[in-house]
This record gives structure tokens, sequence and C-alpha cells, in this order.
């Protein structure tokens, strides 16, 4: 088993079932490659929705409590038997080529981290065009909807950090690590997958919020000014939030979305950081 792709999902039934059906349409041989699906809990039928399934290549299904993503993907990274780890998320479609570009990657350059190209729903990608393909990226860019790198620096690192239970930084927190391994990460734009879930401005404005609490977090394992700064805990931007807070007649003529889940942002973070 040359490569392992882990997924954690929680109640994404149907969009779920296209990203595994695009992933057992790879152009990778099936002996090379395995799906290791991990699924907390889920209250949508998922499970009833993979019974239904047929795959292509070795596939297996965990169903566990509901720990967060961080948790899940941890077991499925554990399970797997593939010398490469391909991580992505329940609501990425792949390209059919996207676990061959991925592998043979890793073919030309040993013990390394890859991330190829994810579009988003408004069909703009991930990544801007202004990066040139296989240009090394900075750890920032570890995003984990479309990411490989060997099993084992993974174990070395330590695998994700799961006391991060809400949305974001997971990822990122992950490759700041692995950078100070000195594991170098690569921009593969050949690798392509497809964003399949749009948020609403309500949902954005939670996401946002939680963002902050995970920052937080990130900010306290790593108490140095570069991740302060990349963080936006700066006096100018804690300096408005303050003052919004305080003068709530402000915050509510506020139109910009933008400025909005700035707020929002920095709520979360303040809520965080007073977390023991």
């Amino acid at each position: 088993m040359k490569l392992s792709v882990v997924i954690g999902a929680y109640n994404q039934k149907e969009v779920l079932r296209q990203t595994l059906e695009s992933l057992f349409r790879q152009t990778l041989p099936p002996a090379e490659y395995e799906v290791q699906l991990v699924d907390s809990s889920s209250t949508d039928g998922t499970d009833q929705m993979v019974r239904e399934l047929k795959p292509t290549c070795r596939f297996n299904y965990q169903r566990v409590g509901n720990k967060g993503k961080t948790f899940a993907r941890n077991l499925g990274i554990k399970a797997a038997e593939g010398e490469i780890i391909f991580l992505t998320d329940a609501d990425m479609v792949a390209k059919e080529t996207l676990l061959e570009e991925h592998l043979k990657a890793h073919q030309r350059k040993k013990d390394a981290s890859f991330e190829g190209l994810t579009i988003n729903p408004n069909g703009k990608p991930y990544i801007k065009s202004f990066i040139f393909p296989h240009s090394r990226l900075k750890w920032s860019y570890f995003l984990t909807g479309n990411l490989s790198l060997p099993k084992k620096i993974l174990l070395e690192a330590g695998l994700f950090d799961e006391r991060f239970k809400g949305y974001g930084w997971e990822d990122i927190e992950l490759g700041y690590r692995l950078s100070r391994m000195k594991v170098p990460l690569y921009f593969l734009p050949g690798a392509v997958n497809y964003h399949h879930h749009p948020v609403t401005d309500s949902g954005m404005l939670e996401r946002k919020f939680e963002m902050g609490r995970s920052a937080a977090l990130f900010y306290k394992k790593h108490p140095n000014f570069t991740i302060k700064m990349f963080l936006g805990i700066n006096p100018l931007a804690m300096g408005i939030y303050t003052f919004l807070k305080a003068h709530p007649q402000f915050l509510a003529r506020i139109k910009s979305r933008y400025l909005l889940e700035e707020y929002q942002y920095r709520r979360g973070l303040e809520a965080g950081l007073q977390e023991n």
C-alpha cells in the first residue's frame, strides 16, 4: 500500500458520498491506495450510505464517538497502511488524477509535504495563481483539504493536537511544528479537488468566533511574536475590537461583512485567551 487517504466526517452524508465516489474513480491503480474514513457518530444516515457504496480500493470505515476532527483524523492516520498520508475533508470532491499527482510528487522528493490546488465553491482557488508550480510554501499554507506527507513524519511530529475542538488552525499549527522540523512544503497545482461547502453569512460569523478560540490555543502553544502577528493579535486590531465592544451603538451600524467577521474572530480570541 503506497498511499492512504484519511477523512474525518460528521453529518455530511450527501457530499461525502460524492467525495468517496470521486476517490474510487482515481487513475492511481486501486492496489496502490486505500481510503480511511472516520465518522464521528453522524446522525444523518452516513453509516447506511457507506454500506451502499461499492469501493474499488481498500476501504476502512470507523464509527467513533464525536471528539472532534483532530481526534478522527489521528485515528485514521494511525490505522493507515500507506507510506504516504493524503489528508482531505468530507466535502472535497477529487479530480480523477489527484492521488496519482500526489504520489508522483513524493517519488520525486522524499520526506516532503505537498499542498495541492483546491477550488472554492465560487470557482476561485485557495492558493492564488501568482505562486509558481512546485514553489516552496510557507507553513501558513499547510491546509489539509488537499495535502500529503509521509506517515512517519506525521507520527514524529506528534499528529494533530486534539485540544483543537472547534473550527480552524489545527492544520496550520501542525504545519508550523513541521516547519520547525525542517520538513519542506511544496505547491502541487496539478493535484486538484473541489470544495463543495458554501457557507452562509451567519454561518461564517459563527465560524469566525470558533476560529478566534482556536487561535488563542495556537498562541498559547507558541507564544512568540511571529505567531502573535500571524494570528492578528496586534494593538491596532485589538484596540478597534475593544472600542466596538464598549460602544455597541457603533457596532450596530457596521454593514461591512469583513469588519463583522473580524469582530467575531476577536470575540472568540478573547474568550479563548481567558480559558484555562
